[in-house]
């Protein structure tokens, strides 16, 4: 009965609906959340992809240990800034936030470049995770305002493959640059890039469409369920008959619900604390908490994937960071076919799918754990496909059921609840990055990949049960309403 609402991007705009200036807003704001996320990414990701050059420069005294504890701040950071950012995106709107975000990361890039010590490093790195964290809760609130929740998952799959390709560009553009440049004058690139987003996104991104002079989402889409069934009664004008009409009545009970449920969240009367009440109440939250706690973990690998590949396979600082864009290319490539199918399955088809990806993950870990009965002369080639395996298999789980409940189940405060649910990952990513550096170092990499391989089980049992219980919340809301 929803099918017009719930087909894909490319269907709809084949629609004739590309004419719309609605849709013309629509495309601009998602491109301008692509390319500012992009760069927040690319921010991010600056670290990581100089880590090699930086623990080779010996006036900095950094080792795998203190390099982990480097990302340790990071993660704080980023606990700190989901804090206030989650809060403040609700309050300030998505655009403000949004912007915010991007001008004080690329201000922190620049600090980091500047300085010398560790203690000004960890400052830098943390005000700098702490300014990107309001990146997502920001476009939580852009999206529930410009689209339909029966496009959440595209949309999400999309917006996902944009973190991919500021990860992308960062190991490879940043690779190539430090050949050229030192570490410094890498991070001023990073900066000075971003900062050039800004200004054009300053422009170009609306916070809610009646901005643009538009009419609000809901009338929209209102509009456009109206000349669906215009056009249904004339193509059936000739055949109407009592079936016919049943079908008809049961398409508009159908888009009422979905109006009614657009028109008034249950949360959205309701107070930042009473929502937190409901949160705490939900086995849902605790359970995809749980997941996104060792998704991150499984996720933060990438920092570290540089630094591994120099010191088990001999990389060069730029050749590492190169090599390590196979983890990001991997996750762009899942999330570009999520957004094709994720809308499409039903809940019960997610449990299947993204389980058997998981389950993929594991066994990709287990492999660079044991990369040892790999012959030699191929072991680089082995790790560097392994690796990007391993993206294409974890990127899903992490990024869109958590995006999707988020905006679902959080009404006004979906902005404050994603920002909740990342704090949870963040926290584990934070000990994980401390130890996880010292225990490369001190116990060697096979005992590091043995944690991300036990890690990555418990990953996989948290998020299949996540959608379980989702799925089975689904059937009981059906049945209750039957």
């Amino acid at each position: 009965m929803n099918k017009p609402l719930r087909a894909n991007l490319v269907s709809r705009l084949s629609q004739g609906d590309s004419l719309s200036p609605f849709v013309r807003f629509q495309l601009l704001v998602l491109i301008s959340m692509y390319i500012g996320y992009a760069a927040l990414m690319l921010c991010r990701n600056t670290l990581a992809a100089c880590s090699v050059q930086m623990m080779q420069d010996p006036t900095l005294n950094i080792d795998e240990a203190s390099y982990g504890h480097l990302m340790a701040w990071h993660s704080a950071g980023a606990i700190m800034g989901k804090l206030v950012t989650g809060p403040g995106s609700d309050l300030l709107g998505g655009r403000r936030m949004f912007l915010l975000a991007l001008s004080l990361t690329a201000i922190a890039n620049v600090g980091f470049a500047f300085s010398s010590t560790f203690t000004l490093f960890a400052a830098f790195n943390f005000f700098g995770q702490a300014a990107k964290a309001g990146g997502w809760p920001a476009m939580v609130q852009l999206v529930r305002s410009w689209f339909p929740s029966t496009r959440y998952g595209q949309v999400w799959s999309v917006i996902a493959t944009s973190s991919r390709v500021g990860t992308i560009a960062a190991g490879l553009l940043f690779g190539f640059l430090l050949t050229l440049l030192d570490w410094r004058s890498v991070f001023l690139v990073s900066a000075a890039l971003t900062a050039v987003i800004v200004f054009v996104l300053y422009f170009t991104l609306k916070e809610q469409p009646e901005d643009a002079g538009l009419p609000t989402l809901l009338d929209h889409e209102d509009e456009l369920r109206s000349a669906e069934l215009r056009s249904a009664e004339l193509r059936s004008a000739e055949l109407r008959s009592a079936d016919a009409s049943g079908k008809n009545e049961s398409s508009t009970s159908a888009d009422t619900d979905t109006k009614t449920l657009a028109a008034q969240h249950a949360l959205d009367q309701t107070t930042l604390w009473q929502a937190c009440v409901t949160f705490a109440q939900s086995g849902r939250f605790w359970l995809i908490g749980l997941s996104i706690v060792f998704l991150t973990v499984c996720m933060d690998f990438v920092h570290f994937i540089p630094a591994y590949l120099a010191a088990e396979l001999d990389f060069s600082a730029a050749s590492s960071s190169a090599a390590g864009t196979a983890f990001p290319m991997g996750m762009f490539a899942a999330l570009l076919i999520t957004s094709f199918y994720y809308d499409r399955l039903s809940k019960l088809q997610l449990i299947g799918v993204i389980g058997c990806q998981l389950l993929f993950s594991v066994a990709a870990v287990l492999l660079l754990w044991r990369l040892d009965i790999i012959p030699e002369s191929v072991q680089a080639e082995v790790a560097i496909i392994t690796i990007f395996l391993l993206g294409l298999a974890i990127s899903p789980a992490y990024y869109v059921p958590m995006s999707v409940f988020s905006v679902a189940f959080g009404g006004k405060h979906a902005g404050f609840l994603v920002a909740v649910i990342d704090i949870f990952g963040y926290a584990a990513a934070m000990l994980f990055n401390y130890f996880g550096g010292t225990i490369a170092k001190d116990h060697g990499w096979p005992t590091f990949l043995s944690l991300l391989l036990a890690v990555t089980l418990l990953a996989t049992i948290c998020m299949v049960s996540f959608l379980t219980l989702d799925w089975k919340s689904t059937r009981s809301t059906r049945s209750f309403r039957g």
